[in-house]
């Protein structure tokens, strides 16, 4: 019975992360399944689409969990809109002043199977 309800639970986990769709989010999913709980990664800049909207994130951290793998960051899509604020040193910048290489926090939520950034915080610009 108690091997019934690890698999179980075990089954159902599974579904539960497949039904967030990939969304070009690679090896990983990145924050929370929910729309209104919004939640955190940590990374650095890889590169930036402005046409399309989204930042290529070698992801670090996700919710404080250090993302494990072979002894290099995963890869993680991170969407923004007009509505996404960048801070850095408590001043506002644009996402396009964002460089390959700063290293970011990324407060977002889920937007149909996207993670959507709110508030995005330079935590170390590659400059200095």
């Amino acid at each position: 019975m108690r091997r019934a309800i690890v698999l179980s639970f075990a089954v159902l986990l599974l579904a539960s992360c497949g039904s967030m769709g990939s969304g070009g989010l690679g090896d990983i999913i990145l924050g929370s399944p929910s729309s209104t709980q919004s939640s955190d990664v940590q990374g650095y800049v890889n590169t930036i689409d402005t046409r399309n909207q989204i930042i290529d994130l070698d992801v670090t951290y996700v919710n404080n969990l250090r993302q494990s793998g072979s002894g290099t960051n995963q890869r993680g899509t991170i969407y923004y809109d007009s509505r996404t604020r960048v801070l850095y040193n408590n001043r506002e910048y644009n996402v396009t002043d964002l460089e390959r290489g700063d290293q970011i926090s990324v407060r977002g939520v889920n937007d149909n199977g996207r993670y959507v950034a709110q508030t995005i915080e330079v935590t170390r610009d590659v400059r200095q």
